[in-house]
């Protein structure tokens, strides 16, 4: 646990809010550093390896929402940490890590500085927390990982280890636990990998462990910033769009420009001693009239976000409670226009759902087209919030009544905030969130817990794939209530089989197929069944594994590196195939993703 090299080194026998950033820091560069070999380890080779990607992203804006504090109390720097980790949260992985953060900052609530056991104690604190989180909990996963390292760090603390000492042990027991994985899950002893988002923690908590022992990973002066999402996405995704929520501009929304209620988004950050964000959000709400009220914070900060047409007021009753920082007010007509202005230049170019933020981020936009619209229209009963990538998807989802459309899936994710700001924009008493992704099942689950959705009651359909999420949407029924809406979506998205034809990016094996890179691949329900060098050969082996005779229509969506021609080729043999069959040929639009086929 503590050997001799350890023995050299000053004891660390307390943490504070300083040392907890730098080190929080720490892990995020290394992280950073090796997320590729996180996205790496797929159980199938798919162009979808993002769990590196998600992880980074979700601690890239915990330790942005830290930098903001200016307390040394490891409790105050805990609480940003657990924000901005839940705000900025993104995939299965990166939504558990926020649950171990929220769960960490729990146990150090209110404390100055935390010793070895305090650490230790955060540990387990946390990986309870993330526990409760999962519905089913899995073992050999991210949640094992961190359930055994704060073990190790029980361990070492009753052995009066320094805060160092902790989490080395901990991290040792951890990586155990993490080259057992695969004999937990077959699924990854058979792929030959450990588990990605067990890997991911740990290199997190090496980067983390490292900054306590004089080695942090950034040169001292230069903590490393966030990395807009879009272009980590990008990366990950090669030419898909970024993560974000996307809003179409209808002439209805052009000609409803000038009869926006509330005009100036004003924001700002109130910092004092024992705030009360409560307190501050009351009085904000008592003394102007306004909407997209964002008030939330600690004891020593309170971020202000509200839409008012009294700005000058919102500052004065605030300046009773502290000083005002970083004061930002806009006047959102003018917004408004430039956003129609680039929206319209990217409709003359081609660009479906272009980049709002105008500087090529990926930035969500929420602030700004999303919100727009959503004061533009009455507030109506019931909306829908879908995740879907491909603009042929984004059109087939409108049409059938969602309001929002977040730009996402393989690769590309959205975070928590993301789908929370979406909900915000479907300017409804009661969202429907589509995931149509299994990877995005938790955050959309999540999204109610963000501040600025209180008003509103968010439910999730449960929907994997975007064709269970198409066969959904036919079952949304807007006179009836949210609940009974989700229970007969539910029921109808699960009659659905969902086959999809992909690539591989890298050599591997599963059940028994030999996979080489670039191999054209066919999953039924996330199954690897069909492998060749053909996407004809693949759809045909994969449509021979899905079809049973109770089958009556099939739906083939072609993705973005498809021709049409192509497309109805492989529909026209398929016919042929299955004459009883009913098909439907769309365009989907998605990248990565040859084909997704439906079958109900």
């Amino acid at each position: 646990m503590a050997g001799e090299e350890r023995s050299q080194q000053a004891r660390v026998e307390v943490m504070d809010g300083s040392g907890l950033k730098t080190a929080f820091a720490s892990g995020v560069a290394w992280l950073g550093n090796n997320k590729s070999l996180v996205d790496s380890l797929n159980v199938f080779p798919v162009p979808d390896g993002d769990t590196g990607t998600n992880m980074y992203l979700t601690v890239s804006s915990a330790l942005k929402e830290a930098q903001k504090s200016n307390s040394n109390d490891i409790g105050v720097v805990a609480d940003a940490i657990s924000l901005g980790a839940l705000m900025g949260a993104r995939g299965n992985s990166g939504v558990i890590f926020s649950q171990l953060m929220r769960g960490f900052a729990k146990r150090l609530q209110g404390m100055k500085t935390a010793g070895p056991t305090d650490i230790a104690a955060a540990f387990v604190e946390a990986a309870n927390m993330a526990y409760k989180a999962v519905i089913k909990p899995v073992e050999g996963t991210i949640l094992t990982v961190a359930r055994m390292t704060a073990r190790g760090c029980v361990q070492a603390g009753r052995q009066h280890a320094d805060v160092v000492g902790v989490l080395e042990e901990g991290l040792r027991q951890g990586q155990i636990t993490l080259e057992r994985t695969p004999e937990m899950l077959p699924t990854l002893k058979e792929a030959g990998v450990v588990d990605a988002g067990g890997k991911g923690f740990l290199i997190f908590l090496e980067g983390f462990v490292g900054a306590l022992k004089g080695e942090p990973a950034f040169e001292p002066g230069e903590l490393p910033q966030e990395r807009p999402a879009g272009v980590a996405a990008a990366a990950a995704a090669s030419s898909a769009p970024a993560a974000r929520a996307s809003v179409a501009v209808t002439p209805e929304a052009r000609s409803a420009r000038e009869h926006i209620e509330f005009k100036y988004c004003t924001e700002f950050i109130v910092k004092g001693a024992h705030l009360d964000p409560d307190a501050i959000k009351a009085a904000v709400l008592g003394a102007v009239e306004g909407d997209s009220a964002l008030i939330v914070g600690n004891s020593q900060a309170v971020k202000v976000h509200i839409h008012t047409n009294s700005p000058g007021k919102v500052l004065e009753t605030c300046l009773v409670y502290g000083s005002l920082h970083e004061i930002d007010i806009n006047n959102m007509e003018d917004q408004h226009e430039e956003f129609e202005a680039k929206a319209g230049s990217a409709a003359e170019a081609g660009v479906v759902g272009g980049d709002p933020a105008g500087d090529g981020s990926g930035s969500s936009g929420a602030g700004q087209g999303t919100a727009a619209e959503a004061q533009e229209r009455p507030r109506k009963p019931l909306g829908v919030v879908a995740v879907a990538a491909g603009d042929g998807f984004d059109e087939i989802l409108r049409s059938l009544g969602v309001d929002v459309v977040v730009t996402g899936g393989q690769t590309m994710n959205p975070s928590i905030q993301d789908i929370a700001e979406a909900a915000k924009a479907a300017n409804a008493d009661n969202v429907i969130v589509l995931p149509n992704n299994s990877n995005v099942l938790l955050t959309a689950g999540k999204a109610s817990e963000v501040p600025d959705t209180s008003d509103i009651r968010i439910g999730v359909v449960p929907t994997k794939t975007v064709p269970q999420g198409v066969a959904a949407l036919l079952a949304l029924n807007p006179s009836l209530s949210m609940e009974e809406n989700i229970e007969r979506m539910t029921e109808v998205a699960g009659k659905v089989k969902t086959g999809e034809v992909t690539y591989a990016v890298r050599d591997s094996s599963f059940n028994g197929w030999v996979i080489k890179e670039g191999d054209t691949i066919g999953l039924f329900d996330g199954d690897l069944r069909a492998v060749g060098e053909s996407r004809h050969q693949v759809v045909e082996e994969l449509m021979a594994a899905m079809y049973s005779e109770n089958d009556e229509v099939a739906t083939v969506f072609y993705g973005a590196d498809v021709t049409e021609e192509e497309a109805n080729d492989i529909v026209a043999r398929l016919q042929e195939a299955y004459p009883n069959l009913e098909f439907e040929v769309c365009y989907g639009g998605q990248p990565l993703y040859y084909y997704l086929i439906s079958l109900e």
